[in-house]
């Protein structure tokens, strides 16, 4: 069909379908409009069209050479190009060329998608174009890079999440990238995992507030505006419980902890609007997620009533064969999948899908019902995102792309992340005027700041960074001048540089500031099989501690790393998280007092690595060898966090003794700073079932405000909790509450906490 003929019919289609809709019809809004428009394209589609659209491939697919070869531009192979974007019509890309583009290259690639797919096929259906911009438009050269999820949640600031996400859309979308494979509503249940830092860390609740404030962000102004992207969260479910604690492992999860903990986040999340979700690359007791039609077809369809796009993750379907062992073929593999509930399938390399698909249905193996379900929800998303008629954005008109702006947000965002977790004799914050030795694996690197998914996939390629962004030891040079600095490497991550030197150089300074930290990895590659900080990283630290002179640790890393045998030995330690190319900075202004740190940490940072648990642990879970209950042994709480000032809580009320029914339970407790010096301070609630047929939590948090108060400034903190908030999973595996006595515990973190009782009935 001519692009004349294309244009026509998909113009008559919008007039057909808003002439039809009565002016003041209740019925007469947006999603209506574009489900008459959705119907109407499905009706005249082939099978072989629809099966396109349930194809996401990878942009390389497209390009000159092999998939993964290295490029320094984005060259088309014509022959690739006509039949993927031509002859099947491919629903959506992903990916990038190889190398991050500028955002006026991304422009003209996406460009060359859009016209050909609206130009050169049948029905000019528009392709939707998914991205990894996970922390910051990191696929955008130039764009700024937030820091990781991970450190995000340490904020304990939604209104921080919000501002990260609606930076990242508009900074997507001045590349005209408008589907965005973020945010990530994993539940991290062991550090071993490496993608808890592209997390929110392990709590349910705060999970689902800072992937509902992302999603706010993302898409507050509407899907049509052309500052926003469309969430796709990641990963159902049960991504971050592997059973031995790695990447893609099998977890297992029995119905009642799979309610009470993982499905929260994701529930919330498509309530607030999200219209995309990828499916865990892992199993869960033993069935692969992506051909789990329980999980996708009867609660992710049916229970949450999701009505958005369900995607694999990166050749998922075909891992059905090779890694899981479930199917015997691509074939059966794409069957079982799109039965499940598949909706687009990331097949990366080529197209054998679409023909698989075609030839499912017509041998009555897929009904066309499943088919027309899918396209729909593909179809759906194009429409809310309007890219039927603004199928790409031209670069010229986003002013704010890495503004100044854009920036200050990165910064306070990196700042208020940072977690002070010791601080003997108030070391910290540190005088501009003494001599410091500065050494450590990760005290001069940006690529160690900005972690993985940094303009590359592992974020290790150092040929990307940005010349303008500060390590550490540049941050601090800025700050005090190199006058009074001595800088030795003294470790890389796992081997010995030189730290005889930074010894004998120690003996000179006032203090030493020591930088630990990890490899930027994501997925398989940031798996580990010890929870230790590396040997030599910590032998750096005992070295140096026997020169006497004072250490600051700074951590620069995902997850929590075991410190046991060097904490006693350092004065103070500053958890920095993957903190982004705006890290150094925030790093060096938190030591010298121009911030003053207000992060808490959004997981359970653990003393020995055979003992992980997180805060909310069964009473049984912490029996001790000596048939006590002191077996919980943590570095450092859940939400534990210090600052430059000091907070005092008192006066906790609570509005009734006994609660009936849906009442409201009212809460008020006094917060004041009795310190010297401004800063923020994190009111965190918790609620206790003191008794449950099905054994209760240690607690669990169920809200939390950040507040700035000045010195001597005291604030009454008013939160209000609602039965939801009473109820557990009960035996039948639903959510109840059982009449008997809870507890509401409110304080600066999940150890110290005033106590209140009341009773339900």
């Amino acid at each position: 069909m001519s692009k004349l003929i294309s244009i026509v019919m998909i113009t008559l289609l919008v007039l057909s379908c808003s002439k039809n809709q009565p002016k003041n019809s209740s019925l007469n809004d947006e999603s209506v409009i574009i489900e008459h428009k959705v119907d109407s394209l499905l009706a005249i589609m082939t099978l072989k069209e629809k099966a396109g659209q349930m194809l996401n491939i990878g942009l390389p697919a497209v390009l000159t050479g092999d998939y993964w070869d290295d490029r320094d531009s984005a060259i088309f192979d014509q022959e690739k190009f006509k039949k993927l974007l031509i002859d099947y019509a491919v629903g959506s890309i992903h990916n990038t060329p190889g190398y991050p583009a500028v955002k006026e290259e991304w422009f003209q690639i996406v460009k060359k998608i859009q016209d050909s797919a609206m130009q050169k096929t049948r029905l000019g259906i528009p392709v939707l174009y998914g991205i990894d911009n996970i922390h910051g438009a990191n696929y955008v050269n130039g764009s700024v890079m937030f820091p990781h999820q991970i450190a995000i949640a340490a904020t304990w600031n939604t209104e921080l999440s919000k501002k990260s996400a609606e930076i990242t859309s508009y900074e997507s979308r001045a590349a005209s990238l408008p589907w965005n494979f973020n945010p990530n509503a994993d539940v991290a249940m062991s550090p071993l995992w490496g993608r808890i830092g592209e997390s929110f860390g392990e709590d349910p609740y705060l999970i689902s507030e800072m992937t509902t404030a992302y999603i706010q962000g993302s898409q507050q102004k509407g899907l049509q505006d052309s500052t926003s992207t469309a969430v796709c969260i990641k990963h159902f479910i049960g991504y971050g419980a592997g059973r031995n604690g790695k990447d893609r492992a099998n977890a297992l999860i029995p119905e009642n902890s799979l309610r009470q903990y993982f499905l929260p986040p994701f529930e919330k999340a498509i309530k607030n609007g999200a219209m995309g979700v990828m499916i865990s690359s892992n199993a869960v007791n033993g069935i692969p997620c992506h051909i789990n039609s329980y999980y996708i077809n009867d609660i992710l369809k049916g229970e949450m009533k999701f009505k958005g796009v369900v995607i694999s993750d990166f050749s998922d379907v075909e891992f059905l064969v090779g890694a899981h062992l479930s199917a015997k073929d691509k074939r059966e593999a794409t069957k079982m999948a799109v039965n499940a509930g598949l909706d687009l399938i990331m097949n990366p390399y080529n197209a054998d899908v679409v023909d698989i698909i075609v030839d499912l249905v017509e041998k009555g193996e897929i009904s066309m019902a499943r088919i027309d379900d899918a396209v729909s929800r593909v179809l759906r998303l194009k429409f809310h995102l309007n890219l039927f008629k603004v199928p790409y954005t031209n670069p010229e008109n986003y002013n704010e792309f890495a503004s100044k702006k854009h920036i200050e947000a990165n910064y306070q965002t990196a700042s208020e992340a940072i977690t002070l977790l010791k601080n003997t004799n108030n070391i910290l914050p540190l005088s501009s005027t003494k001599k410091v030795l500065i050494t450590g694996y990760s005290a001069n690197s940006i690529n160690i700041l900005n972690g993985a998914w940094s303009r590359s996939f592992l974020g290790q390629d150092t040929k990307f960074n940005d010349p303008s962004k500060l390590t550490i030891l540049e941050a601090i040079k800025k700050q005090i001048g190199t006058s009074n600095i001595e800088f030795v490497n003294g470790t890389d991550y796992l081997e010995d540089i030189n730290s005889a030197k930074a010894v004998e150089k120690a003996k000179n300074v006032d203090y030493i500031i020591v930088c630990v930290g990890e490899i930027p990895a994501s997925e398989k590659p940031s798996d580990i099989n010890e929870l230790e900080l590396p040997k030599v990283q910590q032998e750096l630290v005992k070295k140096l501690s026997k020169t006497g002179k004072p250490i600051i640790l700074v951590m620069v890393q995902g997850r929590p790393r075991i410190i046991r045998e060097i904490e006693p030995l350092v004065d103070a330690i500053v958890m920095a998280y993957l903190p982004g190319d705006e890290g150094g900075r925030a790093i060096s202004d938190v030591l010298y007092g121009n911030t003053n740190p207000s992060g808490k940490l959004p997981y359970t940072y653990s003393k020995y690595s055979g003992n992980y648990l997180t805060y909310y642990h069964k009473k049984t879970d912490i029996r001790d060898t000596n048939w006590g209950f002191n077996g919980f042994y943590p570095q450092f709480e859940f939400g534990f966090g210090l600052s430059y000032t000091t907070f005092e809580y008192s006066n906790l009320t609570i509005s009734t003794d006994t609660l009936v029914g849906s009442e409201e339970l009212k809460i008020s407790i006094d917060v004041k700073n009795t310190g010297t010096r401004e800063g923020k301070e994190v009111v965190q609630v918790y609620l206790k079932d003191l008794v449950a047929t099905v054994s209760p939590d240690s607690k669990k948090l169920v809200r939390f405000s950040k507040i700035n108060l000045k010195a001597g400034e005291q604030k009454t903190m008013n939160f209000s909790l609602t039965s939801e908030d009473l109820k557990s999973i009960g035996l039948d595996n639903t959510w109840i509450i059982e009449e008997g006595e809870f507890e509401v515990q409110v304080g600066g973190n999940s150890k110290e906490l005033i106590k209140k009782t009341f009773y339900y009935k």
